[in-house]
Protein backbone atom coordinates (compact mmCIF):
# COMPACT_ATOMS: atom_id res chain seq x y z
CA UNK A 1 0.00 0.00 0.00
CA UNK A 2 3.00 2.33 0.47
CA UNK A 3 4.18 1.63 -2.76
CA UNK A 4 1.20 3.02 -4.52
CA UNK A 5 1.39 6.41 -2.41
CA UNK A 6 3.26 9.41 -3.31
CA UNK A 7 6.64 9.98 -1.91
CA UNK A 8 6.14 13.51 -1.38
CA UNK A 9 4.19 15.44 0.84
CA UNK A 10 2.42 17.59 -1.76
CA UNK A 11 1.31 14.27 -4.06
CA UNK A 12 -0.22 12.76 -0.15
CA UNK A 13 -2.25 15.61 0.95
CA UNK A 14 -3.53 16.08 -2.98
CA UNK A 15 -4.11 12.31 -3.26
CA UNK A 16 -5.97 12.72 0.43
CA UNK A 17 -7.63 15.79 -0.57
CA UNK A 18 -8.98 15.21 -4.31
CA UNK A 19 -9.98 11.56 -2.97
CA UNK A 20 -12.42 12.90 -0.50
CA UNK A 21 -12.98 15.47 -3.02
CA UNK A 22 -14.21 12.81 -5.36
CA UNK A 23 -16.23 10.54 -2.80
CA UNK A 24 -17.87 13.68 -1.50
CA UNK A 25 -18.78 14.71 -4.99
CA UNK A 26 -20.29 11.07 -5.97
CA UNK A 27 -22.35 11.19 -3.07
CA UNK A 28 -24.18 14.24 -3.68
CA UNK A 29 -24.80 13.37 -7.16
CA UNK A 30 -26.54 10.43 -5.78
CA UNK A 31 -28.43 11.93 -3.54
CA UNK A 32 -29.35 14.70 -5.76
CA UNK A 33 -29.89 12.37 -8.57
CA UNK A 34 -32.21 10.57 -6.55
CA UNK A 35 -34.34 13.29 -5.24
CA UNK A 36 -34.59 14.58 -8.86
CA UNK A 37 -36.11 11.01 -9.75
CA UNK A 38 -38.38 11.29 -6.84
CA UNK A 39 -39.65 14.32 -7.90
CA UNK A 40 -39.63 13.73 -11.68
CA UNK A 41 -41.16 10.14 -10.82
CA UNK A 42 -44.57 12.25 -8.56
CA UNK A 43 -44.32 14.74 -10.87
CA UNK A 44 -45.03 12.35 -14.35
CA UNK A 45 -46.55 9.67 -11.84
CA UNK A 46 -49.51 12.40 -10.84
CA UNK A 47 -49.68 13.56 -14.68
CA UNK A 48 -50.49 9.76 -15.68
CA UNK A 49 -52.76 9.11 -13.07
CA UNK A 50 -54.81 12.57 -14.23
CA UNK A 51 -54.96 11.08 -17.61
CA UNK A 52 -56.07 7.61 -16.78
CA UNK A 53 -58.26 9.04 -14.50
CA UNK A 54 -59.95 10.98 -17.03
CA UNK A 55 -59.98 8.40 -20.01
CA UNK A 56 -62.05 6.19 -18.12
CA UNK A 57 -64.43 8.80 -16.92
CA UNK A 58 -64.54 8.61 -21.25
CA UNK A 59 -65.01 5.38 -21.54
CA UNK A 60 -67.95 5.12 -18.54
CA UNK A 61 -69.71 7.48 -20.53
CA UNK A 62 -69.90 5.45 -23.77
CA UNK A 63 -72.24 2.04 -23.40
CA UNK A 64 -71.48 1.24 -27.33
CA UNK A 65 -69.00 -1.67 -27.46
CA UNK A 66 -68.24 -0.45 -31.17
CA UNK A 67 -67.80 3.33 -30.06
CA UNK A 68 -65.63 2.54 -27.11
CA UNK A 69 -63.25 0.36 -29.29
CA UNK A 70 -62.71 3.47 -31.49
CA UNK A 71 -61.87 5.99 -28.77
CA UNK A 72 -59.52 3.45 -27.27
CA UNK A 73 -58.23 3.13 -30.62
CA UNK A 74 -57.77 6.20 -31.36
CA UNK A 75 -56.32 7.19 -27.72
CA UNK A 76 -53.99 4.36 -28.36
CA UNK A 77 -50.73 5.93 -28.84
CA UNK A 78 -47.30 6.15 -27.67
CA UNK A 79 -46.04 6.63 -25.03
CA UNK A 80 -49.41 5.19 -23.30
CA UNK A 81 -51.00 2.16 -25.17
CA UNK A 82 -54.56 0.91 -24.57
CA UNK A 83 -56.55 -2.48 -24.73
CA UNK A 84 -60.11 -3.65 -23.71
CA UNK A 85 -58.74 -7.65 -24.81
CA UNK A 86 -56.29 -8.16 -21.99
CA UNK A 87 -58.60 -10.21 -18.72
CA UNK A 88 -57.56 -9.14 -15.40
CA UNK A 89 -54.52 -10.10 -13.91
CA UNK A 90 -54.81 -10.82 -10.03
CA UNK A 91 -51.70 -9.65 -8.35
CA UNK A 92 -50.57 -12.42 -6.64
CA UNK A 93 -47.35 -10.53 -4.16
CA UNK A 94 -48.31 -6.85 -3.58
CA UNK A 95 -45.39 -4.51 -4.50
CA UNK A 96 -44.32 -2.29 -1.56
CA UNK A 97 -41.24 -0.45 -3.46
CA UNK A 98 -41.49 3.37 -2.94
CA UNK A 99 -42.76 3.94 -6.52
CA UNK A 100 -45.36 1.49 -6.67
CA UNK A 101 -46.90 2.80 -3.60
CA UNK A 102 -46.76 6.74 -4.64
CA UNK A 103 -48.09 5.71 -7.73
CA UNK A 104 -51.26 3.52 -6.85
CA UNK A 105 -52.32 6.18 -3.90
CA UNK A 106 -52.00 9.15 -6.60
CA UNK A 107 -54.53 6.85 -8.77
CA UNK A 108 -56.65 6.11 -6.19
CA UNK A 109 -56.78 10.15 -5.66
CA UNK A 110 -58.01 10.43 -9.10
CA UNK A 111 -60.05 7.02 -9.84
CA UNK A 112 -61.85 7.21 -5.99
CA UNK A 113 -61.71 5.13 -3.26
CA UNK A 114 -64.27 2.75 -5.00
CA UNK A 115 -62.80 2.53 -8.19
CA UNK A 116 -61.30 -1.24 -8.49
CA UNK A 117 -57.27 -1.30 -9.97
CA UNK A 118 -54.51 -2.49 -9.99
CA UNK A 119 -50.93 -1.04 -10.67
CA UNK A 120 -47.87 -3.06 -11.82
CA UNK A 121 -44.47 -1.74 -12.02
CA UNK A 122 -42.12 -4.39 -14.18
CA UNK A 123 -38.72 -4.43 -16.15
CA UNK A 124 -40.40 -5.75 -19.02
CA UNK A 125 -40.33 -2.60 -21.39
CA UNK A 126 -42.01 -2.25 -24.65
CA UNK A 127 -40.11 -0.73 -27.20
CA UNK A 128 -39.92 3.22 -27.06
CA UNK A 129 -41.98 5.36 -29.51
CA UNK A 130 -41.07 6.15 -33.12
CA UNK A 131 -38.88 9.30 -33.14
CA UNK A 132 -39.60 11.60 -35.64
CA UNK A 133 -36.76 10.36 -37.72
CA UNK A 134 -37.56 7.53 -37.97
CA UNK A 135 -39.30 6.04 -41.62
CA UNK A 136 -43.35 5.90 -41.70
CA UNK A 137 -43.28 1.97 -42.06
CA UNK A 138 -41.51 1.78 -38.87
CA UNK A 139 -42.63 -0.03 -36.73
CA UNK A 140 -41.73 0.15 -32.85
CA UNK A 141 -43.36 -3.25 -31.98
CA UNK A 142 -40.89 -5.16 -33.97
CA UNK A 143 -38.27 -6.68 -32.17
CA UNK A 144 -34.64 -5.00 -31.96
CA UNK A 145 -32.36 -6.99 -34.27
CA UNK A 146 -30.21 -10.16 -33.05
CA UNK A 147 -27.11 -7.95 -32.51
CA UNK A 148 -28.47 -5.91 -30.09
CA UNK A 149 -30.92 -7.89 -28.51
CA UNK A 150 -29.31 -8.23 -25.59
CA UNK A 151 -28.15 -4.73 -25.26
CA UNK A 152 -31.09 -2.49 -24.60
CA UNK A 153 -31.20 1.34 -25.42
CA UNK A 154 -29.22 3.89 -22.83
CA UNK A 155 -32.96 5.21 -21.91
CA UNK A 156 -33.79 1.93 -20.80
CA UNK A 157 -31.14 1.51 -18.94
CA UNK A 158 -31.32 4.59 -16.72
CA UNK A 159 -35.32 4.15 -16.34
CA UNK A 160 -34.30 0.97 -14.79
CA UNK A 161 -31.86 2.32 -12.58
CA UNK A 162 -33.87 5.18 -11.83
CA UNK A 163 -36.99 2.78 -11.07
CA UNK A 164 -39.24 4.43 -13.51
CA UNK A 165 -39.72 1.39 -15.62
CA UNK A 166 -43.02 0.08 -16.89
CA UNK A 167 -46.39 1.16 -15.78
CA UNK A 168 -49.20 -1.38 -16.18
CA UNK A 169 -52.77 -0.11 -15.12
CA UNK A 170 -56.10 -1.92 -15.29
CA UNK A 171 -59.13 -0.55 -14.48
CA UNK A 172 -62.52 -1.65 -13.54
CA UNK A 173 -65.25 0.03 -16.06
CA UNK A 174 -68.70 0.74 -14.37
CA UNK A 175 -69.97 -2.55 -16.84
CA UNK A 176 -67.52 -4.76 -15.88
CA UNK A 177 -65.76 -4.00 -18.69
CA UNK A 178 -61.25 -3.87 -18.33
CA UNK A 179 -59.58 -1.36 -19.50
CA UNK A 180 -55.71 -2.00 -19.83
CA UNK A 181 -52.93 1.15 -19.89
CA UNK A 182 -49.62 0.68 -20.89
CA UNK A 183 -47.02 3.73 -20.22
CA UNK A 184 -43.28 4.49 -20.49
CA UNK A 185 -41.56 7.46 -20.32
CA UNK A 186 -39.87 9.00 -22.99
CA UNK A 187 -36.40 9.22 -24.00
CA UNK A 188 -36.03 13.44 -23.09
CA UNK A 189 -37.31 12.67 -19.76
CA UNK A 190 -35.59 9.67 -18.17
CA UNK A 191 -32.31 11.26 -19.55
CA UNK A 192 -29.14 11.49 -17.56
CA UNK A 193 -28.78 15.08 -16.64
CA UNK A 194 -26.46 16.27 -18.13
CA UNK A 195 -26.31 19.90 -17.30
CA UNK A 196 -26.44 19.06 -13.23
CA UNK A 197 -23.68 16.54 -14.03
CA UNK A 198 -21.39 19.24 -15.52
CA UNK A 199 -21.67 21.56 -13.24
CA UNK A 200 -20.83 18.33 -10.40
CA UNK A 201 -17.65 18.28 -12.80
CA UNK A 202 -17.04 21.85 -13.21
CA UNK A 203 -17.02 22.12 -9.15
CA UNK A 204 -14.68 19.24 -8.35
CA UNK A 205 -12.60 20.26 -10.88
CA UNK A 206 -12.31 23.80 -9.43
CA UNK A 207 -12.05 22.45 -5.77
CA UNK A 208 -9.15 20.50 -7.05
CA UNK A 209 -7.12 22.67 -8.49
CA UNK A 210 -7.47 25.17 -5.61
CA UNK A 211 -6.95 22.35 -3.07
CA UNK A 212 -3.79 21.69 -5.29
CA UNK A 213 -2.49 25.49 -4.97
CA UNK A 214 -3.67 25.80 -1.09
CA UNK A 215 -1.60 22.25 -0.79
CA UNK A 216 1.13 23.69 -2.95
CA UNK A 217 1.39 26.69 -1.06
CA UNK A 218 1.18 25.29 2.52
CA UNK A 219 4.13 22.41 1.59
CA UNK A 220 6.65 25.18 0.10
CA UNK A 221 7.93 26.23 2.90
CA UNK A 222 8.52 22.86 4.32
CA UNK A 223 10.40 22.13 0.33
CA UNK A 224 12.64 25.91 1.10
CA UNK A 225 13.74 25.02 4.73
CA UNK A 226 14.63 20.95 3.50
CA UNK A 227 16.63 22.75 0.55
CA UNK A 228 18.33 25.06 3.54
CA UNK A 229 18.96 22.37 5.99
CA UNK A 230 20.74 20.44 3.04
CA UNK A 231 22.72 23.37 1.98
CA UNK A 232 23.98 23.92 5.51
CA UNK A 233 26.17 21.01 5.33
CA UNK A 234 27.45 22.45 2.13
CA UNK A 235 28.03 25.80 3.36
CA UNK A 236 27.49 26.88 6.58
CA UNK A 237 27.14 30.87 5.89
CA UNK A 238 24.60 30.62 3.44
CA UNK A 239 21.91 33.14 3.56
CA UNK A 240 19.61 33.21 6.68
CA UNK A 241 15.63 31.90 5.50
CA UNK A 242 13.46 34.90 5.16
CA UNK A 243 11.46 35.13 8.07
CA UNK A 244 7.93 35.57 6.02
CA UNK A 245 4.79 33.65 5.79
CA UNK A 246 2.55 32.18 8.58
CA UNK A 247 3.02 32.55 12.18
CA UNK A 248 4.76 28.82 12.12
CA UNK A 249 6.66 29.23 8.79
CA UNK A 250 8.07 32.20 10.53
CA UNK A 251 9.06 30.45 14.03
CA UNK A 252 10.77 27.34 11.89
CA UNK A 253 12.76 30.38 10.10
CA UNK A 254 13.60 32.14 12.95
CA UNK A 255 14.52 28.53 14.68
CA UNK A 256 16.52 27.81 11.37
CA UNK A 257 18.25 30.55 11.34
CA UNK A 258 19.33 30.77 15.46
CA UNK A 259 20.67 27.47 14.90
CA UNK A 260 22.70 28.40 12.37
CA UNK A 261 23.79 31.54 14.28
CA UNK A 262 25.40 29.04 16.75
CA UNK A 263 26.80 26.45 14.34
CA UNK A 264 28.67 29.29 12.90
CA UNK A 265 30.04 30.78 16.86
CA UNK A 266 30.70 27.06 17.24
CA UNK A 267 32.86 26.63 14.56
CA UNK A 268 34.51 30.21 14.84
CA UNK A 269 35.42 29.34 18.98
CA UNK A 270 36.68 26.04 17.50
CA UNK A 271 38.63 27.32 14.89
CA UNK A 272 40.43 29.62 17.33
CA UNK A 273 41.21 26.72 19.93
CA UNK A 274 42.39 24.52 17.04
CA UNK A 275 44.85 27.52 16.43
CA UNK A 276 46.31 27.68 20.03
CA UNK A 277 46.41 23.60 20.57
CA UNK A 278 48.40 23.89 17.06
CA UNK A 279 50.95 26.16 17.98
CA UNK A 280 51.34 25.25 21.98
CA UNK A 281 51.71 21.66 20.68
CA UNK A 282 54.22 22.15 17.68
CA UNK A 283 56.39 25.26 19.66
CA UNK A 284 57.22 22.33 23.03
CA UNK A 285 57.76 19.40 20.12
CA UNK A 286 60.17 21.82 18.53
CA UNK A 287 62.49 22.47 21.43
CA UNK A 288 62.42 18.77 22.03
CA UNK A 289 63.31 18.33 18.66
CA UNK A 290 66.41 20.42 19.10
CA UNK A 291 67.54 19.01 22.37
CA UNK A 292 67.11 15.54 20.83
CA UNK A 293 69.68 16.52 18.03
CA UNK A 294 71.73 17.72 20.91
CA UNK A 295 72.31 14.30 22.28
CA UNK A 296 75.35 11.77 21.43
CA UNK A 297 74.33 9.36 18.70
CA UNK A 298 73.07 6.35 20.22
CA UNK A 299 70.10 4.53 20.45
CA UNK A 300 68.29 6.22 22.88
CA UNK A 301 68.90 9.65 20.48
CA UNK A 302 66.70 7.82 17.75
CA UNK A 303 64.07 6.22 20.43
CA UNK A 304 63.70 10.35 20.96
CA UNK A 305 63.31 11.52 17.81
CA UNK A 306 60.68 8.66 16.65
CA UNK A 307 58.62 9.17 19.79
CA UNK A 308 58.76 12.94 18.57
CA UNK A 309 57.79 11.85 15.03
CA UNK A 310 54.88 10.14 16.63
CA UNK A 311 53.82 12.93 18.89
CA UNK A 312 53.90 15.47 15.57
CA UNK A 313 52.06 12.78 13.17
CA UNK A 314 49.35 12.39 16.06
CA UNK A 315 49.01 16.03 17.13
CA UNK A 316 48.80 16.56 13.21
CA UNK A 317 45.76 14.17 12.03
CA UNK A 318 44.12 15.28 15.31
CA UNK A 319 43.98 18.95 14.03
CA UNK A 320 42.86 17.46 10.55
CA UNK A 321 40.29 15.14 11.76
CA UNK A 322 38.87 18.70 13.50
CA UNK A 323 38.96 20.93 10.34
CA UNK A 324 37.80 18.19 7.97
CA UNK A 325 34.42 19.22 8.51
CA UNK A 326 34.78 23.07 8.02
CA UNK A 327 33.99 24.82 5.50
CA UNK A 328 36.35 27.66 5.03
CA UNK A 329 37.81 26.78 1.81
CA UNK A 330 35.54 28.08 -1.34
CA UNK A 331 33.80 25.40 -3.26
CA UNK A 332 35.33 26.07 -7.09
CA UNK A 333 34.71 23.41 -10.27
CA UNK A 334 37.35 20.91 -10.23
CA UNK A 335 38.60 18.63 -12.76
CA UNK A 336 38.25 15.05 -11.36
CA UNK A 337 39.81 13.49 -14.02
CA UNK A 338 42.98 16.06 -13.65
CA UNK A 339 42.96 14.68 -10.05
CA UNK A 340 42.54 11.47 -9.93
CA UNK A 341 45.47 11.63 -12.50
CA UNK A 342 47.45 13.54 -9.96
CA UNK A 343 46.96 11.20 -7.64
CA UNK A 344 47.60 7.84 -9.55
CA UNK A 345 51.28 9.72 -10.43
CA UNK A 346 52.28 10.32 -7.38
CA UNK A 347 51.51 6.57 -6.31
CA UNK A 348 53.64 5.44 -9.57
CA UNK A 349 56.15 7.54 -8.18
CA UNK A 350 56.27 5.82 -5.04
CA UNK A 351 56.08 2.36 -7.06
CA UNK A 352 52.78 1.84 -6.29
CA UNK A 353 49.78 0.79 -9.02
CA UNK A 354 46.72 2.55 -9.33
CA UNK A 355 43.94 2.24 -11.98
CA UNK A 356 41.14 4.15 -13.53
CA UNK A 357 38.70 3.19 -15.12
CA UNK A 358 35.60 5.87 -15.97
CA UNK A 359 35.59 9.30 -16.82
CA UNK A 360 34.07 12.15 -15.18
CA UNK A 361 31.67 13.99 -17.74
CA UNK A 362 31.75 17.32 -16.41
CA UNK A 363 33.94 19.28 -13.48
CA UNK A 364 32.73 19.22 -9.94
CA UNK A 365 31.78 22.08 -7.21
CA UNK A 366 34.09 20.75 -4.30
CA UNK A 367 36.55 22.66 -1.91
CA UNK A 368 39.98 20.91 -4.00
CA UNK A 369 42.02 20.82 -0.92
CA UNK A 370 39.44 18.82 0.95
CA UNK A 371 38.58 16.36 -1.30
CA UNK A 372 42.31 15.65 -2.36
CA UNK A 373 43.13 14.77 1.32
CA UNK A 374 39.87 12.62 1.03
CA UNK A 375 40.97 10.66 -1.79
CA UNK A 376 44.28 10.76 -0.56
CA UNK A 377 43.37 9.18 2.54
CA UNK A 378 41.23 6.66 0.81
CA UNK A 379 44.56 5.41 -2.12
CA UNK A 380 46.84 5.72 0.65
CA UNK A 381 44.65 2.99 2.38
CA UNK A 382 43.90 0.53 -0.13
CA UNK A 383 47.92 0.55 -0.84
CA UNK A 384 48.38 0.17 2.41
CA UNK A 385 46.28 -2.78 3.03
CA UNK A 386 45.52 -3.81 -0.26
CA UNK A 387 49.13 -3.26 -2.27
CA UNK A 388 47.08 -2.00 -5.66
CA UNK A 389 44.25 0.25 -5.79
CA UNK A 390 41.53 0.54 -8.67
CA UNK A 391 39.34 3.94 -9.17
CA UNK A 392 35.66 3.53 -10.91
CA UNK A 393 34.61 6.69 -11.71
CA UNK A 394 30.34 6.72 -12.49
CA UNK A 395 29.49 10.27 -13.26
CA UNK A 396 25.36 10.91 -12.96
CA UNK A 397 23.39 13.91 -13.83
CA UNK A 398 22.73 14.33 -10.07
CA UNK A 399 25.79 13.31 -8.60
CA UNK A 400 29.53 11.90 -9.01
CA UNK A 401 30.00 8.00 -7.40
CA UNK A 402 34.09 7.12 -6.86
CA UNK A 403 35.00 3.58 -6.09
CA UNK A 404 37.90 2.94 -4.60
CA UNK A 405 39.03 -0.60 -4.65
CA UNK A 406 41.58 -2.86 -2.64
CA UNK A 407 42.93 -6.45 -2.95
CA UNK A 408 43.72 -7.06 0.31
CA UNK A 409 41.63 -9.86 3.06
CA UNK A 410 38.84 -7.28 3.73
CA UNK A 411 37.29 -6.46 6.88
CA UNK A 412 34.56 -8.52 8.92
CA UNK A 413 31.15 -7.10 8.28
CA UNK A 414 30.79 -6.49 11.90
CA UNK A 415 33.89 -3.93 11.55
CA UNK A 416 32.73 -1.85 8.51
CA UNK A 417 31.43 1.22 10.60
CA UNK A 418 33.37 0.68 13.77
CA UNK A 419 36.57 1.61 11.62
CA UNK A 420 35.07 4.96 11.04
CA UNK A 421 35.28 5.96 14.36
CA UNK A 422 37.89 8.36 15.30
CA UNK A 423 41.51 6.59 16.57
CA UNK A 424 39.67 3.03 16.03
CA UNK A 425 41.60 0.50 14.14
CA UNK A 426 41.70 -3.10 13.67
CA UNK A 427 44.74 -4.15 14.86
CA UNK A 428 45.99 -3.61 18.40
CA UNK A 429 49.44 -1.90 18.08
CA UNK A 430 50.27 1.78 17.13
CA UNK A 431 53.15 0.81 15.32
CA UNK A 432 54.81 2.91 12.33
CA UNK A 433 54.96 -0.34 10.67
CA UNK A 434 51.26 -1.72 11.14
CA UNK A 435 49.26 1.83 10.25
CA UNK A 436 48.67 5.37 11.10
CA UNK A 437 46.67 6.77 13.72
CA UNK A 438 42.94 5.61 12.87
CA UNK A 439 41.95 8.88 12.09
CA UNK A 440 42.08 8.71 7.44
CA UNK A 441 38.84 7.04 7.79
CA UNK A 442 37.26 9.65 10.13
CA UNK A 443 38.35 12.69 8.26
CA UNK A 444 37.64 11.12 4.78
CA UNK A 445 33.82 10.72 6.17
CA UNK A 446 33.76 14.09 7.50
CA UNK A 447 35.01 15.44 4.30
CA UNK A 448 32.09 13.46 2.25
CA UNK A 449 29.62 14.73 4.74
CA UNK A 450 30.58 18.12 4.66
CA UNK A 451 29.84 17.95 0.97
CA UNK A 452 26.63 16.28 1.53
CA UNK A 453 27.53 13.34 0.50
CA UNK A 454 28.32 10.12 1.96
CA UNK A 455 31.44 7.43 2.14
CA UNK A 456 30.52 3.64 2.91
CA UNK A 457 32.62 0.52 3.06
CA UNK A 458 31.96 -3.02 1.66
CA UNK A 459 33.58 -5.88 0.61
CA UNK A 460 34.19 -6.75 -2.69
CA UNK A 461 32.42 -10.34 -3.71
CA UNK A 462 35.75 -11.12 -5.51
CA UNK A 463 38.06 -10.17 -2.76
CA UNK A 464 39.18 -7.18 -1.07
CA UNK A 465 37.47 -3.91 0.19
CA UNK A 466 35.33 -0.86 -2.03
CA UNK A 467 35.49 2.50 -0.41
CA UNK A 468 32.13 3.85 -2.09
CA UNK A 469 32.38 8.13 -2.10
CA UNK A 470 29.14 9.72 -2.96
CA UNK A 471 29.01 13.51 -3.33
CA UNK A 472 25.83 14.78 -5.11
CA UNK A 473 26.68 17.49 -7.85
Amino acid sequence: MRRLLPQSLFGRLTLFLTGGLIIAQLLSAAILLQDRDQALYQAIGGHVAQRIAAIVNLLDTLDDEHERRRLVTALDLPPTRLSLDLPWQTETVPDERYHTTLFRALLKRQLGPDRPFQLEINDDLPPPPPRPDRPPWFDPDRPPPSDRAERPPRWRMHAMMMGLRNFVVQVRLRDGATVTFQQTLPEDIIAWPARLLLILVVLLASVALLAAWAVRALTRPLTVLAHAAAELGRDIRHPPLPEIGPLEVQRAAHAFNTMQERLIGYLEDRNRILAAVSHDLKTPITRLRLRAELLEESPLREKFQADLDDMQRMAQASLDFLRSGEDAEPVASVDINALLDALREDAEDASHEVQIHGLARQPLRCRLLALKRCLTNLVDNALKYGQRAEIKVMDRPDRLVLTIRDHGPGIPTTELERVFEPFYRLESSRSRDTGGTGLGLSIARNIARAHGGELILRNHPGGGLEAVLDIPR
